[in-house]
């Protein structure tokens, strides 16, 4: 019976990664810790509000860009952008978009919990912004950017010589690390929120990293998949 089982949830998940799991397993579980705290005390946390007016004291001057680029993925516009990575996805990597499109549920996740739980946006700060779709917990954007920076160094990146490779990770921690910045400075997240998002993200996108099923058509290189087929 227990071979039975195991043979078929083999079959379902493939081989298991399981750093990439017990990664996901410690960010779902601090997810779901912080999920449920915030729903008992909607309001700021005793450090929400100090690091929110830290972060908007700082002038940006002529990186404002950056926080119109960022703010510019809201509601229907981050669902296109998602939409359109997995059509590109299927399009040009297919044996990828399973993987892709899996990836991708963080967003249900966070819609859902996003609903549930109902807290306000940030007031009384520097900065606020209005006309928002949505709530405040958690943070949709840093999840997308996270979602984002990994799709690209795993289909478009993994590839590089070694100093680009590591030179593009950086980058996507700072993208990732920026854009909850941003979110921060323009009043539309406290600082809990986007460590909520941060760890939704992480954890399904971890989690879609350990499933072997998913994985295996995205790293065997093409020129093993062309032979396994003509060895058929």
């Amino acid at each position: 019976m227990t071979a039975t089982l195991h043979s078929r949830l083999h079959r379902l998940t493939g081989d298991i990664d399981w750093i990439f799991m017990s990664l996901a397993l410690v960010a779902g579980v601090l997810f779901a810790v912080l999920s449920v705290l915030v729903a008992i005390h909607p309001a700021p946390f005793f450090f929400d509000r100090p690091v929110e007016v830290d972060v908007q004291s700082v002038q940006v001057g002529p990186l404002d860009w950056f926080n119109v680029f960022v703010s510019a993925f809201a509601g229907f516009v981050g669902v296109g952008v998602g939409a359109a990575v997995i059509a590109i996805t299927f399009v040009l990597r297919r044996p990828a978009t399973p993987f892709v499109a899996f990836s991708a549920i963080y967003a249900a996740l966070y819609n859902i919990v996003n609903v549930i739980i109902r807290r306000p946006r940030p007031t009384g700060v520097a900065h606020t912004t209005s006309n928002l779709i949505g709530f405040s917990y958690p943070s949709g954007h840093v999840g997308f950017f996270l979602w984002l920076s990994v799709l690209a160094m795993v289909l478009l990146a993994r590839r590089l010589p070694r100093p680009l490779y590591v030179a593009c990770w950086a980058l996507a921690v700072v993208l990732v690390v920026s854009a909850a910045l941003s979110r921060i400075y323009v009043g539309a997240h406290w600082p809990s929120d986007v460590i909520g998002g941060f760890l939704v993200g992480l954890a399904w996108t971890c989690l879609s990293l350990s499933l072997g099923r998913l994985t295996q058509p995205v790293f065997v290189r093409r020129s093993a998949r062309r032979a396994g087929v003509r060895s058929r």
